[in-house]
């Protein structure tokens, strides 16, 4: 497992628009076949941060997620739409707990 944590702080002015395409970004993730989870959570203590929790196949699924068109537009935006540069984490797995909602 390949394993990022990213936190983003969105512009307050700017917010209408990053929701949105985060939602996008992970709309589009249920079809990628690397992926084994996207979740964007908004911190209920600073409704300006947004955590992503992506878990890939691995760090080629990762690479492939990153080259797709909808990701790089996403990314391209990120300039205008955050307060500062993402905060990106890789994680080891330790224990597991999941299963379908």
């Amino acid at each position: 497992m390949y394993i990022l944590m990213v936190e983003l702080r969105g512009r307050p002015e700017r917010l209408e628009e990053l929701e949105p395409a985060l939602r996008s970004l992970a709309a589009a993730a249920r079809a990628e076949p690397g992926i084994a989870c996207y979740a964007v959570q908004r911190r209920a203590d600073r409704p300006d941060t947004f955590l992503l929790c992506e878990w890939y196949r691995d760090e080629a699924a990762w690479e492939a997620h990153m080259a797709l068109a909808p990701v790089r537009e996403a990314l391209g935006r990120f300039d205008a739409l955050l307060a500062e540069p993402p905060g990106i984490t890789r994680c080891d797995p330790v224990a597991l707990a999941c299963r379908p909602a």
